[in-house]
């Protein structure tokens, strides 16, 4: 179990947990916009949920600052969880069974029985709201890599909830 701390000092926090290198949060009281972006982190993603939750309940006034959220891979997902305010809680209810389930299979996620993408699929189809795709264009921006010609791109307009989810 991982214990999170905020250590306020004036305009310089401190987010530390019991298991790991502290992590630096610089807020900057006077700025005109502040963005957030959560790295890559494959099935670390449960980590960035853990931030966001430290985040929102001993730091919400930060995050109605932000203006924009930015994410790759398993962060995207964590920022488009702040980006709509779906349900942290419930959220991060859902990946905790998420991996429980993975776990009764013989290699874990890797198992051909168990559909990682899917069940994430139908994790955000339940918790993201109906209009999601509209409170996220132009203030989350999804980096995404094409396998066909290896060009990174960013992605910050949706039409639809399905298309974000799908993005």
């Amino acid at each position: 179990m991982s214990i999170v701390t905020l250590y306020p000092h004036s305009s310089l926090n401190l987010l530390t947990t019991h298991t790991s290198a502290p992590i630096l949060i610089c807020i900057f009281p006077h700025a005109d916009f502040m963005n957030l972006s959560f790295a890559g982190c494959g099935f670390l993603g449960v980590y960035h949920l853990g931030v966001a939750a430290c985040l929102s309940s001993h730091a919400p006034q930060f995050l109605k600052n932000v203006t924009a959220f930015a994410g790759a891979s398993a962060g995207s997902l964590v920022a488009a969880v702040l980006a709509t305010s779906a349900p942290l809680n419930k959220c991060s209810d859902y990946v905790i069974d998420l991996t429980h389930d993975a776990r009764r299979h013989p290699l874990g996620p890797f198992n051909p029985q168990f559909d990682l993408v899917g069940n994430l699929r139908r994790g955000l189809e339940l918790h993201l709201p109906s209009n999601s795709h509209r409170v996220c264009s132009g203030r989350l921006f999804v980096s995404v890599t094409s396998l066909k010609d290896r060009k990174n791109v960013i992605i910050s307009e949706f039409d639809s909830k399905e298309e974000l989810i799908q993005v």
